[in-house]
């Protein structure tokens, strides 16, 4: 049983919008919005840009068991730099057992591009090394894929390796181990450093360690300079 009578509908050839539109047109458009007339297009020639020099390093979180510290000579709950082969070997066992929870870009002036390029929807331009060989899912491959895509990749510097390798191991108990290994992260070249791309910045920064890691990134921290 209707509770109400029916009535006709007529749609109407031009339908009307629900509330207010700050734009009148809707496709084609024939008129510039308003609100963006004021916006002048940007002449890419004459942009600045912010650019850093940074260790390309991975941040690699997994969860082990004791036996795992153990079998690679680690101390649970320190920070150790480890040899290139050990941490080739670490990280091959990680992957194979399926231990790897994540996998991101890592170091200090690489994250301050990335956050800049996201937040201001603007170029940033990264200058460091990066593996000539990417195997899909590995952690060169994660350290592209997790970098904003403003961010300018195209000026790193390849290297027949490994990038740098921060590995945080959680135990059973939720104590957190760290391995470092540098890799080729300390290798760019001085011709790999563009004068054009530093001269035409708005601003650079620098978190560099030179030379190989003897120790601990603490005693190493010391060696750090920022601009």
């Amino acid at each position: 049983m209707l509770l109400f009578p029916l009535v006709p509908c007529y749609l109407s050839a031009t339908m009307k919008f629900p509330g207010k539109r700050k734009s009148k047109h809707y496709f084609p458009v024939n008129a510039r919005d308003p609100l963006l007339q004021q916006i002048q297009p940007e002449n890419e020639s004459s942009v600045s840009w912010v650019v850093g020099i940074d260790q390309t390093l991975v941040d690699i979180e997994a969860k082990v068991d004791e036996a795992f510290i153990v079998r690679y000579g680690l101390s649970a709950g320190h920070s150790l730099v480890i040899e290139d082969d050990v941490a080739e070997a670490l990280y091959q066992e990680l992957v194979r057992n399926n231990l790897i929870t994540h996998q991101f870009a890592g170091g200090t002036i690489g994250n301050t591009m990335h956050n800049y390029s996201v937040l201001a929807d603007d170029r940033s331009v990264l200058l460091g090394v990066m593996c000539s060989n990417i195997e899909i899912g590995g952690y060169a491959y994660r350290y592209l894929c997790n970098t904003s895509s403003r961010t300018d990749l195209n000026y790193l510097q390849g290297v027949d390796g490994a990038i740098g390798r921060c590995f945080t191991l959680i135990g059973d108990s939720g104590e957190r181990t760290f391995a470092i290994s540098p890799g080729h992260m300390n290798k760019l070249r001085p011709e790999s450093i563009p004068e054009a791309v530093i001269a035409g910045a708005l601003g650079a920064g620098a978190d560099l360690l030179p030379g190989p890691l003897q120790a601990g990134r603490a005693d190493a921290g010391r060696d750090d300079e920022g601009y």
